[in-house]
């Protein structure tokens, strides 16, 4: 495949200060597909969550992926959070390279700064209250943080997960995220996959015959089109009428 050599390097956040939102598998997947594409120089990943999930799962998923461990929370001194700004601030200057990120819960204001930085944040959630009025109420403040600066990055993306495969109707998220400028991606709905993937038996070739996997594919292809190759830039540059606030649904 043709390498995309006229993009900048990209930065991309998964987030949600709700735990157990499948933000961790969603981000390794994405890591991981990513780098078999092909397509790029090089992809990486940093994990800042003190539990190192998405560490070891992305071990056993594609090994040959670099993943790195800073971990963000209040338990650690502010050198982590040094080294990290710095690794962002270089990945941006890098053509043709991605440089995947995922969070802790529960993020602290330093931690919500650092996201800004990048050039889109990924917040998996699924239809339910547990999740939906935590993770409108995380969205609002990063519009804000957005707002202040008078930017358009980082692009908030809104990725439903663990929907039932039968449902079709995302109403219930266009509600709750009505006065936020966010933009609603492919919906996954079966997130089963990470614990098959942690049995020592399950290969990882296995995983293209996963119904997730197809599921995963589109919101792949979704970053990509929409965020490495700029095309929500170019929606905000162009839309002379965008008004903040709008929910935009691309690729469902």
């Amino acid at each position: 495949m043709t390498a995309i050599k006229e993009h900048r390097g990209k930065i991309i956040v998964f987030a949600n200060p709700k735990g157990g939102v499948g933000k961790s598998t969603i981000s390794c997947l994405v890591t991981a597909m990513l780098s078999w594409s092909g397509k790029y120089d090089m992809v990486q990943m940093v994990d800042a969550d003190q539990q190192a999930s998405s560490l070891r799962l992305l071990k056993r998923i594609a090994p040959d992926v670099a993943c790195s461990h800073y971990p963000i929370s209040y338990e650690y001194d502010k050198l982590n959070m040094i080294m990290l700004d710095q690794i962002v601030a270089n990945f941006r200057m890098r053509q043709n390279n991605i440089l995947i990120i995922d969070t802790p819960a529960r993020p602290n204001q330093e931690g919500m700064d650092l996201f800004a930085k990048a050039h889109a944040v990924i917040v998996p959630v699924s239809n339910t209250l547990a999740e939906l009025p935590t993770t409108a109420d995380f969205i609002s403040k990063m519009d804000k943080i957005k707002a202040r600066s008078g930017k358009v990055h980082p692009h908030l993306l809104v990725i439903p997960n663990k929907i039932h495969r039968n449902r079709k109707n995302l109403d219930q998220f266009t509600e709750y995220f009505k006065d936020n400028d966010v933009v609603i991606g492919p919906a996954i709905h079966d997130s089963s996959l990470v614990r098959k993937v942690y049995h020592k038996e399950y290969e990882s070739k296995a995983l293209e015959k996963e119904y997730l996997f197809k599921d995963m594919k589109r919101v792949v292809s979704f970053i990509e089109k929409y965020v490495i190759k700029e095309e929500l830039d170019e929606i905000y540059r162009i839309d002379d009428k965008y008004e903040r606030g709008n929910i935009t649904y691309l690729d469902r």
